[in-house]
């Protein structure tokens, strides 16, 4: 789907607003045959500095099975709905592109498993705002680019 489809649909959903504050979230993850792999608890908080239309987002990750997963992102608005992103186990930088009410995030990142493990992952994120407080998250994770899970997540500000 391209994000243009979303042009003019509201709430909008702009990352530099909805990230800013304290959030909470819930995950669940499923593969692709739709057994459920992963539940996870999510606390975050981001601030912006309006300067230089750089977000920084913090997310913590709390999985059902005792590890933890934590991002420090750097999120850069661009021109015309485009975003970079910065993340100290990225490959490369994460791009994103905004339109009404949805928000595509795509990035390569070193996973940390249970057991001290990590993959490379390719993830394929679709950001829908519901209202000024909450957002939906439907992605994907997949290596070399063949998805294998998928991803549901919410997001409510608090």
């Amino acid at each position: 789907m391209a994000i243009d489809a979303f042009a003019g649909t509201t709430p909008l959903f702009l990352p530099e607003r909805f990230f800013v504050g304290r959030l909470e979230g819930w995950a669940v993850l499923e593969s692709l045959v739709g057994g459920l792999l992963k539940r996870a608890g999510i606390a975050s908080h981001g601030e912006l500095d309006a300067d230089t239309d750089t977000l920084v987002f913090i997310e913590t990750y709390t999985f059902d099975d005792g590890h933890n997963d934590t991002l420090h992102w750097t999120i850069r608005k661009g021109e015309a709905g485009k975003y970079t992103g910065l993340e100290n186990r990225l490959e490369g930088e994460a791009i994103g592109e905004q339109a009404g009410c949805a928000f595509h995030w795509k990035y390569t990142r070193d996973t940390p498993q249970a057991g001290g493990r990590s993959i490379k992952l390719n993830f394929d994120d679709w950001f829908y705002a519901i209202d000024d407080r909450t957002c939906i998250v439907r992605g994907s994770a997949g290596r070399a680019g063949i998805p294998f899970a998928t991803a549901h997540v919410t997001y409510r500000k608090r």
